[in-house]
């Protein structure tokens, strides 16, 4: 088997490898998709920080439901349903409650709501600050209500 050269030069095509302006045409599509890509990673990198946020919300408020739930069936002196209050759950400033330094809550309690006896409505508020592009951004919240019955 023997092998041809090709015409015009020393064994090599007038068609092989790339000129510098396909190489350059080809390095600029790559930085427009890096770009892309950097940017919904940073999207995706703050819509789960959010979550995570809104998740630890929602499971302060639920353990401070707990809370008022457990001292209303309490029988413990100055426990129990007669001495369920808001007073007796102080609002939480940030950086009060133990492992949740960016959150705060309050507990509000209303007897007998809209007129019906025996009952106690609880709203738990939790509310923290999101990260928006490297700052905090406004204060949002999440809000746990339930309404108790006395028995």
């Amino acid at each position: 088997m023997t092998r041809r050269r090709a015409r015009g030069g020393v064994g090599r095509s007038a068609e092989a490898g790339f000129t510098l302006t396909e190489a350059l045409a080809a390095m600029a599509l790559l930085a427009v998709a890096l770009v892309a890509v950097l940017a919904a990673t940073s999207a995706g990198v703050t819509g789960v920080d959010e979550a995570r946020r809104s998740t630890s919300a929602l499971f302060l408020a639920e353990q401070r439901m707990e809370q008022v739930k457990a001292f209303a069936l309490s029988t413990a002196p100055g426990q129990g349903w007669a001495n369920l209050r808001a007073a007796r759950f102080p609002d939480e400033a940030y950086g009060t409650i133990a492992g949740y330094p960016d959150y705060r809550r309050r507990v509000v309690v209303v007897d007998n709501p809209g007129g019906a006896p025996f009952t106690k409505q609880v709203e738990v508020y939790v509310y923290y600050r999101p990260v928006k592009a490297d700052r905090l951004g406004p204060e949002t919240g999440v809000v746990l209500s339930t309404l108790l019955v006395s028995r």
